[in-house]
């Protein structure tokens, strides 16, 4: 078997003298630094109340710990503070949480992952392989919006208490990086889930902790509290108690970030709100170039998005620098297909392909007019948080431009979420968020079918071709054939237009300037650590 070592990297602090104890699971007293990202603003607090609470928020409240419902990115980030996966992919590096090694077969069909053997839940059961068992196989079996990942999971065999084989039928060189995201290869309790049924998850009661934190109080629509959990097997962590908020208005959060009622925001500020904070004195920016890549959305299945000329109307029509000053406020980097971020992304094709769409009004007005469509009415459908409501007037703008009657319609992501599931959205600006830089679990989501309408294909696109080019790009190891795969897969993408890739994004996290994030594209409050 080749054996896939685990990597544990050291950190140094970009800005303070002395490093700081590594504080993330799992780990096995390495030292880290905190602040990797780029850092702004803020001057500095002699004084810390290391013992207080920290108070941190996203623009949506937490519904919901049972990985089977959790649907937004806020409901994510609250389950990675009291899940840990086996593995996680930190700055880059691949680093042992509840698997304290592994290994991948040479064929790539089999994980063997070795658990720490003084792992435990929050309610005192040890972590065995049992739960990991149950858990990939609750996802696979359970959780619809995740089980892609193991939908050509075979079996995951129990070798014993701390070893567990995943055995898949087909291999995927991008799978190792997707199983570090909570919603894809978390660990949960087999007891606790079989014990409360559907209600696991939903009050305090019911939530075992595998991670770092444990749940404490919750007052729905209100707050959630949290508590280091003081029989941790990993590293100590450095934030002790914590408090979960939601603040939908990015302007609102930012008054409560200069006023010290939040300490962090786990929504990145743009415009105003991000030069704002910027010019605080006790509030810094951390920034990091994420895989998030804000597109526009057209519906393939149904609708006058159907014709390919209409989707090439409206690639004409995205005019991508102007989209990221207006709606990114310039923190990102344009591209030219998903994730076209060169050698930061594993097994990115890094090419031009031989379709591109230039910014040119004239082409797309002509090509409305070849389909008939001018003056026909599109109704965009979004999220009314940010960035997504200013996207969305934005979009508005050039689609009127090019003849189109377009309309807008921002509503509450549940909503937003359902209506995408109903086959109910004809166009709309929205972002695949990925952590793992590799560009077969970062882009393949866009085209595979497997994964309509709201586990990353959007566009309802269905192509058997690339289908195959994704299964191909990911079915080997070698990286330069995976590029030729996906560089194939994104001629098909230029070819078929089932989306606008536009930019990708930076992450700016305002946060208090007692705190420092060792990643600021993860939303682990694990990572953050009191400032020096």
């Amino acid at each position: 078997m080749k054996k896939w070592k685990r990597v544990f990297a050291v950190f140094l602090a970009a800005c303070t003298v002395l490093s700081l104890t590594a504080c993330g699971g799992g780990g096995q007293g390495e030292t880290a630094g905190a602040g990797t990202g780029e850092q702004s603003g803020g001057e500095g607090t002699s004084t810390i109340d290391r013992d207080r609470q920290v108070v941190y928020g996203g623009a949506s409240m937490i519904v919901n710990f049972n990985v089977k419902y959790i649907t937004s990115a806020n409901d994510i980030a609250a389950a990675d503070q009291v899940y840990d996966t086996l593995i996680r992919k930190i700055n880059g590096e691949f680093v042992g949480y509840l698997a304290k090694d592994w290994e991948i077969s040479e064929d790539g069909l089999d994980y063997t992952f070795y658990l720490q053997e003084d792992a435990t839940f929050s309610n005192g059961d040890p972590i065995t392989a049992e739960d990991v068992k149950f858990s990939i196989e609750f996802i696979r079996d359970e959780c619809s919006q995740w089980a892609w990942l193991h939908e050509d999971l075979d079996n995951v065999e129990v070798v014993d208490e701390h070893t567990a084989v995943l055995h898949y039928t087909t291999p995927d060189a991008s799978r190792i990086s997707t199983l570090c995201s909570v919603q894809y290869g978390g660990v949960f309790s087999k007891k606790a889930y079989e014990q409360y049924g559907e209600d696991y998850g939903t009050s305090v009661d019911t939530i075992v902790s595998s991670g770092p934190y444990k749940v404490t109080g919750w007052e729905e629509n209100v707050s959630v509290t949290m508590e280091a959990r003081d029989d941790y097997y990993g590293d100590e962590v450095d934030l002790k108690n914590l408090k979960y908020v939601a603040i939908a208005d990015m302007n609102a959060a930012v008054v409560a970030l200069q006023t010290g009622e939040l300490d962090l925001y786990f929504n990145p500020l743009t415009g105003v709100a991000l030069d704002t904070v910027r010019a605080a004195d006790n509030v810094t920016v951390s920034e990091a170039l994420t895989c998030r890549n804000e597109s526009i959305y057209m519906n393939c299945s149904t609708g006058i998005f159907t014709d390919v000329r209409m989707r090439q109307a409206v690639a004409y029509a995205i005019n991508k620098e102007e989209a990221l000053e207006v709606c990114g406020s310039g923190m990102g980097e344009v591209v030219i297909y998903p994730c076209d971020l060169g050698d930061r992304v594993t097994a990115n094709p890094d090419f031009v392909p031989s379709i591109t769409y230039d910014y040119d009004v004239e082409k797309a007005k002509a090509l409305v007019e070849e389909c008939g469509n001018v003056g026909a009415t599109v109704t965009i459908k979004s999220y009314n948080t940010e960035p997504f409501a200013t996207m969305s007037v934005w979009l508005q703008g050039a689609l009127t431009a090019i003849g189109l009657d377009a309309k807008v319609e921002t509503m509450e992501r549940s909503a937003f979420l359902d209506a995408l599931s109903r086959n109910e959205v004809e166009i709309c600006p929205f972002s695949w968020s990925n952590t793992t830089f590799d560009f077969g679990s970062a882009v393949g989501v866009y085209m595979d079918s497997a994964n309509r309408p709201t586990s990353g294909n959007y566009s309802q696109y269905v192509n058997p071709e690339a289908d195959e080019l994704v299964r191909l790009g990911n079915s080997t190891s070698d990286e330069e054939e995976r590029k030729e795969y996906y560089r194939q897969l994104m001629e098909l993408f230029m070819q078929d237009v089932p989306a606008v890739a536009m930019y990708a994004m930076i992450n700016a996290i305002g946060h208090s300037d007692q705190l420092v994030m060792e990643d600021p594209g993860l939303y682990q409050m694990s990572l953050v650590y009191w400032a020096e």
